[in-house]
């Protein structure tokens, strides 16, 4: 299983690898570079993260300054797309690295389909809440309940489609 996960995570990495060179071809078309690029990302990291947020800021600027500009050497997009990916390259193999560590450390990485969908869905603070809560020595379940009251109906949903959909509830749940 471990392997399964690390060959997807590696498989991702190359594909977005292949992305960054696409930057570089003559035949660049900025539209469906972002939207393949979208989705390799949105695999990684999910579809609410800050790193498909920074893809789907580029864009060609057609102000007058912008296009005095193009007449230099290098194309200000192309140079916005080759940092924003080479950045998210590099935060994919921290994870890579972070979940080889943890796999090592005792197979704490079996259960992580259970916590990415709070992190797809929840912001950065309801996150932080949650950890701590879930944390905390003597948690009740009257302070979980709680916590999740307060979520909107959808993204209660969309968490438990979410860990219901995962390949690695389907594979456990059909044994």
């Amino acid at each position: 299983m471990k392997n399964a996960i690390m060959n997807t995570a590696a498989s991702y990495l190359n594909l977005l690898q292949q992305q960054l060179s696409k930057i570089d071809d003559r035949e660049f078309d900025l539209i469906s570079w972002k939207k393949a690029t979208i989705l390799l990302t949105a695999s990684c990291f999910g579809s609410n993260s800050p790193q498909v947020a920074a893809l789907d800021k580029i864009d060609y600027a057609y102000s007058s300054w912008a296009l005095r500009d193009e007449s230099g050497t290098t194309d200000p997009v192309k140079t916005d797309c080759k940092t924003t990916l080479s950045t998210i390259i590099e935060e994919l193999k921290i994870k890579l690295e972070s979940s080889t560590e943890l796999s090592s450390a005792g197979d704490l990485n079996n259960l992580s389909f259970l916590w990415l969908p709070f992190e797809d869905e929840l912001t950065g603070a309801s996150l932080k809440r949650l950890k701590a809560l879930i944390t905390k020595a003597n948690v009740s379940e009257d302070e979980v309940q709680m916590f999740l009251k307060d979520l909107p109906n959808q993204t209660l949903i969309n968490i438990i489609q979410q860990m219901l959909m995962s390949k690695e509830f389907k594979q456990w749940i059909t044994q």
